[in-house]
This record gives C-alpha cells, sequence and structure tokens, in this order.
C-alpha cells in the first residue's frame, strides 16, 4: 500500500493507493481537514498514521467507504463553496437525518442502491416530512454522490441519479395589499423594527438583506442604495458578509422619495443618539440597530414583527411576506414579471413565476389605461340605454 498527499480548495487530502480484491488497484481519499497553509507537517505526519492504520485493517478498504464517511469528508469541501449559513443548513440535516440513517443501514458507498435511496425518502414521508424538506435532503445526498463519483472516483454512477423524488406541494404565498401595507407603516412608526419594516417592503429585501444594510451603500446625492452585504445567522451567531444570495441578488435601487425622506431622519436621529450616549454607543455603519448603536438580532426581528402584528390587530403574515408583498404591488402597477424578477434580486424567472397569478389583476389596469386613451369620450349613458334596449328619449 502507498500514500500521498493531495491538495484541494486549499485543503490537504490523503490518497490511498491498494489493490482490491480482483486485483484492480483503487483510491481511498481522506479528508484532513488541514488548510494547506502552515499544515505540511502535520498532515505528512496524518498520512503516515493512516497508511499504518490501513495496513492493518486492509478490509475496511475492500468493504468500501462508509456512507457516513462520505458526508463528512463532502462538508469539508462543501464549506469552502457556500454562505456559512448555507453549509450550517448542510450540516445540521447531515448529522441529525442522513448520517444516522445510512449508519444503522451499513452500507457502503460501493455498496449503495437506489431502491435504498428511495426507502429513505418513502420513510421520511410517512413520518410526516414535508417533500420540500425532503427535496433538500436529497440535495445533500446527491451532492454528496456526486462527489463520490467525480473527485474520489470509487463510484461511476451516482445512484440517487435513478430516485423518484415526493411531489412538492404548491406552496401558498401571504400578501398584504396597498392599503394593509399603508396601515403596516402606520403601525410600525416609531417602533424599534420601524427601518427593516419599511425598507423590506419598500424593496422586497430579505432579512439577511435588510439587516446588512449599511450607511455606505446609501448615496444622497445619487439617490441610490446598494445590496450588496448581509447579515446571515450561523447556529447561535450573526455573521456578517459582503455576500448576497447570488449574482442577481447585488442589485444597486433607487431611493423612492419617501425613502430618502426617512433614511435622512433615521440617519439624523442616529447621530443624535450616539453624542447621547457617549461611550456606551456601539459605533458601526448599520442601518438597521438599536438606539445604543448594537445591532438586531436576526430572529428579535421576527419575533418584533409577529408581536407588532398582534398588538396592532393586523393580518399575521410572516417578516419574509413582505418580500412578497413587494411583488404583489409590483405586479398589480402593471409591472412585468422580468421587471419584478431585476427588482427583487432573483437569480431566474422561474422563481418569481410564484406571482403570476396576479397578472390578470395587471391586465384590468392595463385594460383600463388601454380604455382611457382609446376612448372617444361618446355618451355613456345613451349607450347604455340603447344597449337595454330602453327607447326612452335620452336627447330631451
Amino acid at each position: 500500500m502507498t500514500g500521498r498527499l493531495q491538495v484541494k480548495k486549499g485543503f490537504y487530502y490523503i490518497i490511498l493507493n491498494y489493490k482490491d480484491e480482483g486485483g484492480k488497484y483503487r483510491q481511498k481519499w481522506i479528508s484532513t481537514g488541514l488548510p494547506e497553509k502552515g499544515s505540511k507537517r502535520k498532515a505528512e505526519q496524518l498520512l503516515r498514521e493512516a497508511l499504518l492504520e490501513y495496513e492493518d485493517n486492509q478490509e475496511a478498504l475492500l468493504q468500501g467507504m462508509p456512507i457516513p464517511e462520505l458526508f463528512r469528508e463532502w462538508l469539508v469541501v462543501k464549506k469552502t463553496t457556500v454562505r456559512a449559513n448555507s453549509y450550517e443548513s448542510y450540516r445540521v440535516t447531515a448529522e441529525s437525518q442522513l448520517i444516522p440513517y445510512f449508519k444503522q443501514l451499513n452500507v457502503s458507498v460501493q455498496q449503495l442502491q437506489p431502491a435504498q435511496i428511495q426507502k429513505y425518502y418513502t420513510d421520511k414521508t410517512e413520518q410526516g416530512i414535508m417533500a420540500s424538506t425532503i427535496i433538500k435532503h436529497h440535495t445533500i445526498l446527491h451532492g454528496a454522490l456526486d462527489y463520490a463519483v467525480k473527485t474520489l472516483g470509487i463510484i461511476k454512477t451516482n445512484p440517487a441519479d435513478r430516485v423518484t423524488l415526493p411531489r412538492k406541494q404548491p406552496r401558498t404565498y401571504t400578501f398584504y395589499t396597498d392599503e394593509q401595507m399603508k396601515k403596516l407603516f402606520v403601525a410600525a412608526h416609531g417602533s424599534s423594527i420601524e427601518a427593516p419594516i419599511r425598507l423590506s417592503a419598500t424593496y422586497g429585501l430579505r432579512r439577511s438583506e435588510v439587516l446588512g444594510l449599511q450607511w455606505s451603500a446609501v448615496d444622497f446625492k445619487q439617490k441610490t442604495i446598494v445590496i450588496q452585504h448581509t447579515a446571515i445567522r450561523v447556529g447561535t451567531e450573526t455573521v456578517y458578509v459582503d455576500m448576497v444570495k447570488g449574482k442577481a441578488s447585488n442589485r444597486t435601487m433607487p431611493l423612492t422619495k419617501d425613502m430618502e425622506l426617512f433614511l435622512k431622519k433615521l440617519y439624523a436621529h442616529q447621530r443624535q443618539m450616539k453624542k447621547l450616549c457617549g461611550k456606551s454607543y456601539q459605533d458601526n455603519d448599520y442601518i438597521c440597530k438599536w438606539d445604543d448603536g448594537h445591532l438586531f438580532d436576526p430572529n428579535f426581528v421576527t419575533r418584533k414583527f409577529r408581536q407588532l402584528l398582534e398588538e396592532k390587530n393586523l393580518a399575521p403574515i410572516r417578516f419574509h411576506d413582505l418580500r412578497h408583498s413587494s411583488a404583489s404591488l409590483l405586479v398589480n402597477n402593471g409591472f412585468t414579471l422580468k421587471e419584478v424578477q431585476d427588482w427583487l434580486g432573483h437569480a431566474d424567472i422561474g422563481s418569481t413565476d410564484i406571482y403570476s397569478h396576479l397578472l390578470y389583476k395587471s391586465k384590468e389596469n392595463m385594460a383600463d389605461r388601454v380604455n382611457e386613451a382609446l376612448s372617444l369620450g361618446e355618451d355613456d349613458e345613451a349607450d347604455e340605454l340603447l344597449i337595454n334596449g330602453n327607447d326612452k328619449d335620452v336627447s330631451a
């Protein structure tokens, strides 16, 4: 048996070369979790230990790679390619759902069959797990098995390609009308979360985007605001990063007149509070925060929003539904789905299609505008009497 170190995406991997039962040469990749920079000696020590361990246990190699080990190795690589909160979601799902199930199943990656994956999805469905959640499980499992095919080379095809996923039920989205939004703005006036509410409702921002907004992103001269920084929840911590959900989410928005005035007042208020609080003020560039400068916990905003609606006797919606309400407002005012897509920062039009049912109302508004433009200004009352067969003399 021989072995060597390989660097992939900035991390050291151990590659063991051995012969299988048929005499063919095989490779086993083992993640060290060590970054390339400054870890070479430690990685070499792990390589020596791995060679000794597997020489004593050649049978383990012949049986194949345990599925839990594949998940853990894939997670190490995935951590370097996705946002921190996405990785945390993958990790929690893998460790709480996928790893325990396939560990108990006790088959290797090489032995795993599509029918066994299908049974996993069936079992989860019978446990009452929603189809959308099972599809997320599939994304993780499929990704790990793809890694086994393309990177590790320990299987030729991905068995997760040959399964049937449960049908995802259409989701019902809740929107506020224009009038409801105005009532919400009135109810939120003076509230600690007035700024997150107004910004999210106006621009259709995600919670992570609105809490990541900085004053440096606002240009009062050019009357623009740039969405490029986010506040994401990772476990029990909030992480602030120069990264939005996707390329399309990095966008520049025009300041509306009302938003410009609101932000100028808020900026002046925050400067005043900085003077009043003195040394106890937590100085930072973020827009949405407490009067003493401390930043909002994302979960607090969600809870406070729900509480505000209850106190003001407003229809219950989620904070994220402000984003949907913004889209609804745009569609009902005659804007196309493509325009809504750009406003919301959707990567593809498919994400915006959930608002397509609102387009008919938009068409009615367009019809009214067309009618106004083409109307000859004839006597509508006389025409109505004529159509209804009324022979009353309308000329008198």
